[in-house]
């Protein structure tokens, strides 16, 4: 028979038991939350130091900071860069050399600032960028390719020049018109036939020679695709340098025949000669044989003069003289041709009216041909 001492007794020892297991409990459930949550915190601030090191190396990665490298040479005015890294050697014609390729891009990118700009065909496996001047100028475009070279961290990509485009243009051209028989230099490279355009035009002036001489055609040359102005020059027929004149309006060059040759002193003699004579023969103040010895056996612009002149109308007059005799002009087309503008005035003494004699002028327009080694008239131009 258990007394009420004893059940006391044993409730309180079971009381006592219940709260040391209670205890125990909180201390463990305690310290799993203390090491759990240090594992967190450790967790958190090692994927913290990953995350960033991850992002620096995402960044360091990214193909822009190769961009940023190759546009630095332009804005280095890197010259000897670009020019070695062009993907395709910019080609130049056979009257210029590679330096007006250097020369070229030193002068477009002198003094001028560059930025890149991604293309609108760029891929992210492909980046393409343009790199032009802070006002918009395109200069340059270049496309980056994985450097497999390179081993970069969580499988990022390293980046490196593919090809590098510098929008180069030969913009320059030359257009020359010359005598066929003269010599044309462009940069001091004779033009050929293989820079003519079309065939040689025929002189429409051939007709006052025929059939003792032929006056030469005009050659049209063209060179394009020059990356600096030219510089143009002319030799005549004697390999004698002449004028080449430019013009402005027409952006071209014309070479004309030169006007001064060994010997026109006698020839401006004979000029004026024939021309005084071919004014008094038109007035019969010369004989009808006067003109004879001007021309050519049989020719057919002496022939045309004693058909066609006026001269049974002219008025009846007095005594003439032949003054102020000038050779206008000069155009020496070859050794056998020359053309000369002659004027004279002829004063003629009237048999009624004034004193003074009245003038009468004269302005002959006259192709000489060299025939048997002696000047005579080939023709007349009226």
């Amino acid at each position: 028979m258990k007394t009420s001492e004893g059940n006391t007794d044993k409730s309180g020892r079971e009381a006592k038991s219940g709260k040391s297991r209670i205890n125990f409990f909180l201390v463990f459930l305690i310290c799993w939350l203390v090491v759990v949550t240090g594992f967190i915190a450790w967790f958190l601030l090692r994927f913290k130091d990953f995350a960033a090191a991850y992002e620096e190396k995402y960044q360091a990665s990214l193909p822009y900071h190769t961009a940023e490298e190759i546009t630095q040479h332009f804005n280095d005015h890197d010259v000897d860069y670009i020019l070695s890294n062009m993907t395709s050697n910019t080609s130049v014609t056979a009257f210029e050399d590679a330096s007006v390729v250097r020369t070229y891009v030193e002068d477009l990118i002198d003094g001028k600032s560059f930025v890149y700009v991604e293309t609108d065909s760029s891929r992210e496996d492909e980046p393409e960028y343009y790199i032009k001047t802070d006002d918009g100028f395109l200069v340059a475009r270049f496309e980056l390719t994985e450097d497999k070279s390179k081993n970069l961290p969580y499988g990022f990509k390293a980046w490196e020049k593919e090809s590098l485009e510098f929008y180069t243009a030969a913009s320059y051209s030359v257009n020359v018109s010359a005598p066929e028989t003269y010599k044309v230099f462009v940069n001091g490279i004779e033009l050929t036939e293989a820079n003519l355009i079309g065939e040689v035009v025929p002189s429409e002036l051939t007709q006052y020679v025929e059939p003792y001489a032929e006056i030469p055609g005009t050659a049209n040359y063209q060179v394009k695709g020059l990356y600096m102005k030219p510089v143009v020059t002319a030799e005549d027929y004697l390999g004698n340098a002449c004028d080449c004149v430019y013009d402005s309006e027409n952006d071209s060059y014309s070479v004309g025949f030169i006007k001064d040759f060994e010997g026109r002193e006698e020839l401006e003699e004979f000029a004026i000669s024939f021309t005084s004579t071919f004014a008094n023969y038109i007035s019969q103040d010369a004989s009808n044989y006067a003109l004879d010895k001007y021309f050519p056996s049989g020719s057919q612009a002496l022939s045309y003069i004693k058909r066609n002149s006026s001269r049974e109308l002219y008025t009846k007059h007095g005594s003439v003289s032949i003054n102020n005799e000038e050779v206008k002009d000069c155009i020496v087309f070859s050794d056998d041709v020359v053309y000369m503008e002659v004027y004279v005035e002829q004063w003629m003494q009237m048999y009624w009216g004034s004193d003074e004699p009245e003038v009468i002028p004269t302005d002959a327009h006259v192709y000489f041909v060299k025939t048997n080694d002696r000047w005579v008239v080939g023709g007349i131009q009226y």
